[in-house]
């Protein structure tokens, strides 16, 4: 094992580890993918030669080339998701801020109530 081995598992360790506490607290499923990400992530920084046989199947040259196409997949799915969270979030700020509009204009407060004008 040498350096970097040793650094970047006992990082990925310590995050994994944080993620089970979240999920253990939280049992959010999303934590739980998370651990099993930085367990993954373990076992290829420990075993490259596992990730160049997998992209030797599927019939590309390296195994660093495989993660990178499989990371930007990821990435891609995980932007556009966020994209679509955050557009549905803005159609239902919009619809919630309509709904008030529409009911502040039907109660006109004592500051809109007509009144005498004095000189």
């Amino acid at each position: 094992m040498n350096a970097f081995q040793i650094a970047f598992t006992a990082i990925f360790a310590l995050q994994a580890l944080v993620a089970v506490r979240r999920f253990l607290g939280t049992h959010h499923l999303a934590s739980l993918v998370f651990a099993l990400a930085w367990l993954l992530a373990i076992v290829l920084v420990n075993a490259p030669e596992l990730t160049t046989d997998a992209a030797r199947l599927l019939g590309i040259g390296r195994g660093v080339d495989l993660v990178t196409y499989a990371l930007l997949s990821l990435f891609l799915w995980a932007h556009y998701q966020h994209y679509l969270r955050y557009k549905r979030l803005e159609n239902q700020l919009t619809v919630l801020v309509r709904e008030l509009a529409i009911l502040n204009a039907a109660r006109p407060g004592p500051a809109a109530a007509p009144g005498p004008r004095g000189a």
